[in-house]
């Protein structure tokens, strides 16, 4: 059984970020994985603390701060985690172990980032962060590109399906074109 934490899941999920989770759920109930909500980061094998408006962001900050630590050992340790868009871009400004981003002007667009360990990763950024967009320390993720990522870059879905204790996802071929007409059309 797989267990996952996400940190205020009605509010940091500002553009689809919890379709993180509707697509391993998916694909690990495909492979009779079960993926159960935990009910604290501490239990969780993955966590996920999506985009949130800036209201939110104000509301719930220190509360976030509070999981600094456990967010911490687990980028330490590289697991499974996805920290996304204005959660990132709070806890890399308050944080030592996130290396400090340069700001610059918010762009908005869809935008590839290539990787070392997935390939191109394509999704949108709506973000000041001018030079780092994509994080990664083993599993653990911290990027501005935000929505359903997962969804949208089957290389990445399949290093969280195996974090999580799947495999790698078996596409539909008709799902798998879909997806890659999506980050043809996203990426131009």
């Amino acid at each position: 059984m797989t267990h996952y934490f996400s940190f205020h899941s009605e509010y940091f999920d500002n553009n689809g970020d919890q379709g993180n989770l509707s697509v391993l759920k998916y694909f690990l109930a495909e492979q009779a994985v079960s993926f159960d909500e935990a009910g604290e980061l501490s239990s969780a094998d993955f966590v996920l603390i999506g985009d949130a408006s800036r209201a939110a962001i104000r509301e719930y900050g220190k509360e976030l701060l509070d999981l600094a630590p456990a967010l911490q050992a687990r980028h330490d340790a590289g697991l499974p985690t996805l920290l996304v868009g204005s959660s990132y871009e709070f806890l890399a400004s308050q944080v030592t172990w996130l290396d400090t981003p340069r700001l610059g002007s918010v762009v908005s667009e869809f935008r590839s980032v290539v990787t070392d360990e997935a390939g191109p990763v394509v999704g949108y950024r709506n973000s000041s962060i001018a030079d780092i967009d994509f994080v990664r320390n083993g599993d653990f993720i911290a990027t501005t590109l935000f929505g359903p990522l997962l969804a949208k870059n089957p290389n990445l879905l399949d290093q969280m399906l195996v974090a999580c204790g799947g495999s790698p996802a078996d596409w539909q071929p008709q799902m798998r074109n879909w997806v890659e007409a999506i980050r043809g059309s996203n990426s131009s």
